[in-house]
């Protein structure tokens, strides 16, 4: 979750406001977790969603922070914007999201942010460029942290900034290497088993 939260700024500076809608909703959605920092994240969330077009999740998140306990932490101007979102929310409904095949099984089609096997339920790895769940069609491995990314994706990212937005060293394009898809799905298996292996860590 917090690597999700990393990645927002990156991906709205580019434009991709979407992607990092859907990762701070999925931040959003466990923000038990992050209890001195409620009304930033939340705020940042109800801005994204605005900005893509999830005028339900921006709603639902605004609606939040309107309780009493979230609303006088608020800064004046996003207060107004949230509270004009909560009172003319418009069309409440968000744009369908993108679904992809899981790792584990390719007849099972997920949502792109979804990182769970709707068949297997094994918890998909996701890319460390854009939070969404790997695909075995389009996969590298970061070669300084050997985490996981969207190939396409990642190798645009290096071009442009030079560094992996998980371990934060730098790459160079030329090092990265697209997987076959069965590497890629063993290396998704690989994940499980070290998962049952260490509760806790993905």
């Amino acid at each position: 979750l917090r690597h999700a939260y990393v990645l927002v700024k990156p991906l709205s500076k580019s434009g991709d406001h979407m992607t990092a809608a859907r990762l701070l909703c999925r931040v959003a959605r466990s923000i038990s977790r992050f209890p001195a920092h409620v009304v930033p994240i939340l705020t940042s969330c109800v801005i994204e969603c605005h900005r893509a077009g999830l005028r339900e999740s921006a709603f639902e998140f605004a609606t939040t922070l309107m309780r009493p306990e979230y609303r006088e932490q608020l800064q004046e101007g996003f207060r107004r914007k949230i509270e004009n979102i909560v009172r003319k929310p418009g069309d409440k409904t968000d744009a369908e999201e993108a679904e992809t095949p899981s790792p584990f099984d390719s007849a099972a089609r997920l949502p792109e942010s979804e990182l769970e096997c709707p068949s297997t339920k094994n918890q998909i790895p996701y890319c460390v460029a854009t939070g969404r769940h790997v695909v075995t069609s389009d996969m590298c491995l970061c070669p300084s942290c050997g985490f996981p990314a969207s190939y396409a994706v990642f190798t645009q990212l290096i071009q442009t900034e030079g560094v992996c937005q998980m371990c934060m060293q730098q790459v160079q394009v030329k090092d990265i290497v697209k997987l076959e898809p069965a590497e890629a799905q063993a290396f998704c298996l690989r994940s499980v088993q070290r998962a049952e292996r260490e509760p806790g860590r993905q």
